[in-house]
This record gives structure tokens, sequence and C-alpha cells, in this order.
């Protein structure tokens, strides 16, 4: 028998959903293979390939080609999850999240048409990109927010939501720098600097074009997110002792920490990976994983995000006026 404080286990409608997931983190990865090889435009028409289904033996070609079949694949699995939420959870919770993310599916394969046609244009590209990165968020937010218990309005009371603001915050920041991440590959930028940690000597240096200012931009905002991220994982820590003094700490909120420590590790893997495509001169070898690891770091954040609302603890009664800002919705 589980314990009073015990994670609930996950049924089968979760446990389709973290599949789903796990599918669109991988349709991201090879999204990134197929960039870093320059492999977009290998099938110049759409939905087929050179007019077939089954086109021509070609790696190029076939990457292309294999991301559609999975970026098919994964409409399927959110179009059956709605379903499924139609059928047997009706929750806002659920329908919600699960409604929006098969409306961006669809407009996702809209923008894989246009990025073809029109001939992997920057700005499309980038957009791709950060679609796939909201459709991820609205399925975390079907897994974390399943089980919330729907309380009346009497029984809210105000809660403190500092670290789960924090942690938004932190992962909007993510979500930027993903997009900045994603143009510079657009429009080759990746190598308008090879230093590092500095760039052409100086840290801020003299900017003339665009190319130059999202460079700059990334760099920048990769070292704001890591200072950010190191916080995070300090305030964890901090919280968790915090919550065991006053006894508001159960083994459910044990995410609250190793989420953060999760996202710390894998900021220094996606900054040893950033150096190496300078070393590499952008190979897909650390191209590749370099999107990847965003993607991964991106998930965390958000699931953090959530799980920090959701655990966020109940503020001490106090005689002055509660800001309806601190009222969870």
């Amino acid at each position: 028998m589980p314990t009073a404080h015990a994670s609930p286990r996950l049924d089968a409608f979760q446990r389709f959903t973290v599949v789903t997931l796990v599918a669109t983190l991988a349709l991201t990865a090879l999204g990134g293979a197929v960039r870093a090889t320059d492999s977009g435009l290998a099938c110049p028409d759409w939905p087929r390939c050179y007019g077939l289904w089954i086109p021509p033996a070609d790696l190029n070609i076939w990457l292309e080609h294999s991301h559609r079949l999975l970026a098919g694949l994964v409409g399927l699995m959110i179009a059956g999850l709605l379903v499924w939420a139609l059928l047997r959870h009706r929750r806002r919770e659920v329908l919600g999240p699960v409604l929006a993310a098969a409306v961006l599916v669809n407009v996702q394969a809209a923008l894989g048409a246009l990025v073809v046609l029109r001939l992997l244009q920057a700005g499309l590209v980038t957009a791709h990109l950060g679609m796939a990165m909201v459709i991820i968020a609205c399925l975390i937010m079907v897994i974390t927010g399943y089980r919330r218990p729907a309380l009346p309005r009497a029984d809210r009371a105000p809660r403190d939501l500092a670290f789960a603001r924090a942690s938004a915050l932190i992962a909007g920041l993510c979500l930027v720098q993903i997009l900045v991440g994603g143009h510079v590959t657009g429009i080759n930028a990746g190598l308008v600097y090879t230093d590092f940690p500095l760039m052409g000597g100086a840290l801020f240096p003299e900017i003339t074009d665009q190319r130059e200012a999202y460079h700059v931009a990334h760099r920048l905002l990769a070292y704001l997110l890591t200072g950010g991220i190191v916080y995070l994982a300090w305030q964890a820590v901090r919280l968790r002792a915090q919550r065991r003094v006053a006894g508001q700490w159960s083994d459910a909120q044990r995410w609250l920490v190793t989420l953060p420590l999760w996202a710390a590790a894998l900021v220094v893997i996606q900054i040893a990976l950033g150096v190496a495509n300078l070393w590499t001169q952008t190979s897909f070898v650390t191209v590749i994983p370099h999107l990847a690891v965003a993607s991964w770091l991106w998930t965390v954040l958000v699931f953090l995000t959530f799980l920090a609302y959701r655990h966020a603890p109940v503020l001490a009664a106090r005689s002055e006026p509660v800001d309806p800002e601190e009222v969870t919705a």
C-alpha cells in the first residue's frame, strides 16, 4: 500500500501522454539532424517526396522523409489523446492542454510545409521550432495537472508562489534562448565569432549586422540562463530545508529539488556542446545533440514550473489584505 506522501502512479492515459512527449522530443532531435545535415530541401515537394510516399534510397532524403513520417505519427498520437480526453477525461486540466496540442500540431504541419515551400526561410524555421516547444509544454501540462484536485473556491488559500514564479521566468528565458539559437542556425550565424568565452576578443563586441547581433544575443542569453538555473538549484535546496522545518515537505515534492539539479547538469552539457560547435565548425556531430539537449532543458524547466505551482505552500495567516495575485488560479 502506498503511503500518504507517495507520488501517485501514472495511469494509462498519462503513460500514453508520456510516450507522446518522448516521441515529440525525438521528433525535435530528428529535425535538428535534418538542419545540421542540410537535408531540409532533400524532398522538394510536400507531403510526398519527389511525388512518392517511398522516396529513393538516399541518406539526406530519408532524414527529411523520416522527419515527416515521425511528425505524422506524433500528430496521430495527439489526436488519439484528444479522443481519449473527450471520452473519459473532460476536466479542464486535461482537455484544455490536449485540445491546444491538437490544434497546434496541425499549425505545426502547415509551418513544416511552408518551411519547404519557402526554401527554409529563417523566420519560418524558427517559428517551426518554437511551435514544437509549445506543444511539448502542452503535453507536460497534461501530465502534471492530471491529478490535481478540483478544490471549491472557498477552500482555496493564498500560496507562496515566489519559487514557482522564478521557475516560470527561467523557463521563459530558456524558450527565448532556444528561439534565438534556432534563428542563429537559420541565418548561418553560428561561426560569426569562434573564440570563447569572449567574442572577437571582447565580451560586448561592436555589432555591425544582423548575424553578429543574433550570435551575441545567443551567447549573452546563455550566460544569463546559466546564472538563472544555478539560482533555481540553490533556491530549491533552500526551499526544501525551510519546508522540512515547517513540516510542509513530502516525498511528492522531491522533484522540486531533483529537476533544478538536472537542469544545472544539462546547462553544463549544453555549454560544452556550444563550445564544441565552434571547435568542429558546427559539425552535425555536435549540432544535433546541442538542439536535443536544449529541448530536454526546456522540458525539465517546464515540468519544474508546473510542479512548483502545484506544490506551492499555503501562506501563514496574516491580518493585512491578501494580494489577489498570490491566489492560484
